[in-house]
């Protein structure tokens, strides 16, 4: 891609190229992250949970919140039971 110029206004704002918009797939209301690399400006998308969504697949059935909870608990337990043991 070629190198494309922006102007940054008083407000400190930046127009994307659409050049840049059309590889970089941002849109009204994405947000970006923002990093300084040598003397390189850097701008990351950062991604919304939503947009994370089916990203992680597994095999093994969700066994519900309530048994997860469950699970929390007894886990929970048992670390204090370890860390407190007395004798």
């Amino acid at each position: 891609m070629a190198s494309t110029i922006t102007t940054v206004t008083t407000k400190m704002q930046v127009t994307i190229p659409e050049e840049v918009r059309r590889i970089f797939p941002v849109q009204a209301g994405s947000r970006l992250s923002w990093s300084v690399e040598g003397e390189t400006l850097v701008a990351r998308r950062v991604r919304g949970v939503n947009e994370l969504r089916g990203c992680l697949t597994s095999d093994v059935a969700f066994p519900g919140i309530e048994a997860e909870k469950a699970a929390v608990a007894t886990n929970r337990a048992s670390h204090y039971a370890t860390k407190h043991r007395r004798g």
